[in-house]
């Protein structure tokens, strides 16, 4: 698996993730990189395997002032990102059967867990 660079703008709640570390600019202003933290169970998502699918069901309140602004699965080749918005209430699939599940919150907070 490659590790991959999440920055997320403040302002306008636009992605950037990328395989080198880049100097990354939105809204004429220097966006830093998210700084992930190993996620404990009840911290905002439910992760499961069903199948060939990884199953990603939110768990966390979606507010307007609080909220995951997106999920990604990092595989060994690639990474799938899910931009959500507030007020939204769902279940997410993804393929594949490994990875790492990483999200952020709108807040800046960064997330991330393992799968094995």
């Amino acid at each position: 698996m490659r590790g991959f660079s999440y920055f997320c703008c403040p302002f306008c709640g636009e992605i950037v993730v990328s395989s080198a570390v880049p100097s990354v600019g939105c809204c004429e202003k220097d966006l830093r990189k998210l700084l992930l933290q190993e996620s404990e169970e009840g911290d905002g998502i439910s992760v499961r395997a069903d199948g060939d699918e990884i199953i990603v069901t939110l768990t966390h309140p979606m507010t307007k002032d609080g909220y995951i602004s997106f999920i990604a699965l990092e595989t060994w080749d690639g990474v799938v990102i899910r931009k959500l918005y507030p007020e939204w209430d769902e279940e997410l699939s993804f393929p594949g059967k490994r990875g790492r599940v990483v999200w952020a919150m709108n807040t800046g907070e960064a997330f991330y867990r393992k799968l094995r």
